[in-house]
């Protein structure tokens, strides 16, 4: 378990002291991109002193192992606004950092400016690539977003990937050192459940003892969750109820854009639209099974992570499995042929019939402390 202290009380002679640049809400972590860069943080902050330079819509909440500034404007916008650049840079040089980590690409240019101008390290924490990311959902400016993240990606002193598969490819397409690159999965912490949540969320929808009850959760306003959420209208439930398992099926997730309004007015008797959660925990505790019908976007799905952890059997497509070696899962982890809905519907339909506890070498895997080594022992290099 993560020990909770003051960064202040860290030993000040530490060579290296980290500044964490995102430019978008991770605080409070809820989702799981968000836990990503604050579980990331809060754990590399136990070995060193780091201060996390953020947008100014985070919300800190309790007492954290480092310093929070949410001085930044909120959004991509201004990549290309030198007075952003500047306000970045005289940060860094007040808290007189020694090392500069970049949440994803998009502030390379402040990053790397503020990094050169003050002769610190510039590090790139890369959570998928995130041209490739765009392209594979039809957005046409993907090449020049492409072009972007390897020039950035190419100043970097040390570029951090998510999993074997995005590193080999930035290796190859951005002309990276593999000597300059290093494998920092995904971590989670074992979380603590309450099983009574599981029966008071039958109880709020109404659900029978008999129904199975399969979950999804994400950014409904994201294009590849919302065309999983139209593929479990479409495809799941049917064959579901065709094959004879009493079922229901619980979405959660946010949904603010206009653009995605749609889906609140797609209905089926056995789907349950619940909405944007303060917490997702007592929706895991209650699932049989999570259902990740994605089929598109880049990058490890951390949702699936988060619903092993809390010990749900998994369904997802091959293509949505990457970073999560299959037998670090025992039975928790079922993986569907890309885009065959019969597959999936019987790995469904499988799942549900068990429920064996996440295995012990799951948490050793995706374990924090584990996984920050490699990270740590580059750092303590170059002290």
């Amino acid at each position: 378990m993560l020990r909770w202290f003051n960064a202040s009380n860290l030993n000040q002679t530490l060579l290296e002291k980290i500044i964490s640049l995102v430019w978008y809400k991770v605080l409070p972590p809820l989702f799981g991109g968000q836990k990503g860069i604050a579980h990331f943080n809060q754990y590399l902050s136990l070995h060193y002193p780091l201060v996390c330079v953020c947008s100014d819509n985070n919300q800190p909440k309790g007492e954290l192992p480092y310093k929070v500034l949410p001085v930044l404007p909120t959004g991509q916008k201004h990549v290309l606004n030198p007075l952003y650049w500047r306000k970045v840079k005289q940060i860094a040089r007040q808290e007189k950092a020694t090392a500069i980590i970049l949440e994803h690409p998009y502030q390379g240019i402040a990053a790397w400016l503020a990094a050169k101008a003050i002769k610190a390290r510039f590090i790139v924490h890369s959570h998928n690539i995130e041209s490739n990311r765009f392209r594979q959902i039809g957005k046409w400016w993907w090449p020049l977003l492409q072009r972007y993240e390897k020039w950035v990606h190419r100043r970097a002193s040390l570029n951090l990937f998510k999993t074997r598969e995005d590193q080999e490819w930035a290796v190859q397409h951005f002309g990276l050192s593999a000597e300059k690159c290093l494998i920092i999965p995904y971590g989670v912490e074992q979380p603590v459940m309450a099983p009574e949540d599981g029966q008071k969320l039958r109880r709020q929808y109404g659900i029978g003892a008999e129904e199975k009850i399969l979950l999804f959760a994400g950014t409904l306003d994201y294009e590849p969750n919302a065309k999983a959420v139209e593929d479990i209208f479409s495809a799941i439930a049917p064959r579901l109820r065709a094959a004879g398992m009493p079922f229901r099926i619980i979405i959660c997730g946010r949904n603010r854009f206009p653009a995605f309004q749609y889906l609140n007015k797609l209905a089926d008797t056995s789907v349950i639209m619940a909405g944007e959660q303060v917490s997702i925990d007592p929706y895991f505790v209650a699932a049989d099974v999570f259902i990740n019908p994605v089929l598109s976007g880049g990058g490890i799905q951390t949702k699936n992570i988060d619903a092993i952890a809390h010990g749900c059997n998994t369904v997802c497509f091959s293509s949505q499995a990457t970073g999560i070696p299959a037998h670090e899962c025992g039975t928790k982890l079922s993986i569907a042929e890309n885009g065959n809905w019969d597959h999936f519907t019987s790995l469904v339909i499988q799942a549900a019939a068990h429920k064996d506890p996440t295995p012990r070498s799951f948490f050793a895997y995706f374990d924090w402390n584990r996984i920050l080594q490699p990270l740590i022992h580059n750092l303590q290099a170059h002290e």
